[in-house]
């Protein structure tokens, strides 16, 4: 006689073997993707700082291009139109950008601020036609140092770079902005030259239309 075949089900120890390797394989999975979305979030900051960075460029490339030229003129005591700027500090006048909150020729003063022991760059202005409120934006923080130069053309056609730009006529030849951030952040700061679009010229009557020189 035939005894009827019986059918096997699992241990206990089956059992817990397969869950054991599930929870390993869950475990893995749960791991990797904890490591992603940390991976995606550096990324998405390291995205957003390089966009600050090339943004805050830009702006200060358009708003230098813009700097209304004056010559010095001695029989004026005191000109607050001049450029004038130091190693941590630019004052001079402009056409506001359309990226500010603000219509028309201002005053603008760029400085490297200390603030709890970083130095961080501030843009402040105040428009010269209208109702004179002060207005200001953070455009960097969390630097080590910020340091702005200044480059005089001679004759000869060399540019000298100098810290300083108080005693001078017109606006600089080239001006450059240089930030060190801290070892590990993830702001970069590339290099920065720009040179105004106008230039002291003998002839020059500043145009605030095309931004140009009509020539008298």
């Amino acid at each position: 006689m035939k005894h009827p075949s019986r059918q096997h089900g699992y241990s206990l120890v089956e059992l817990l073997v397969v869950l054991a390797l599930m929870g390993m394989i869950a475990l893995a999975m749960s791991s990797g993707i904890s490591f992603g979305g940390r991976v995606w979030q550096a990324s998405a900051r390291q995205v957003d700082a390089l966009d600050r960075v090339s943004s805050t460029q830009e702006m200060l490339r358009t708003l230098f291009q813009r700097v209304v030229p004056r010559d010095l003129d001695p029989g004026i005591a005191y000109d607050q139109d001049l450029f004038r700027g130091d190693s941590v500090h630019a004052g001079f006048t402009a056409s506001s950008p359309s990226a500010l909150d603000a219509s028309g020729i201002a005053r603008f003063e760029l400085r490297a601020t200390p603030r709890a022991g970083k130095t961080a760059l501030v843009l402040r202005w105040v428009t010269i036609s209208g109702p004179q409120t002060v207005q200001a934006i953070d455009l960097l923080d969390g630097a080590d140092e910020i340091r702005i130069s200044y480059a005089h053309l001679d004759q000869t056609g060399a540019f000298f770079w100098r810290d300083d730009w108080n005693d001078q006529s017109g606006v600089p030849a080239l001006i450059s902005i240089s930030v060190r951030f801290p070892a590990g952040s993830a702001l970069a700061w590339p290099l920065f030259t720009v040179r105004p679009r106008i230039s002291r010229e003998p002839t020059c009557v500043y145009d605030p239309v095309s931004f140009g020189c009509r020539h008298a």
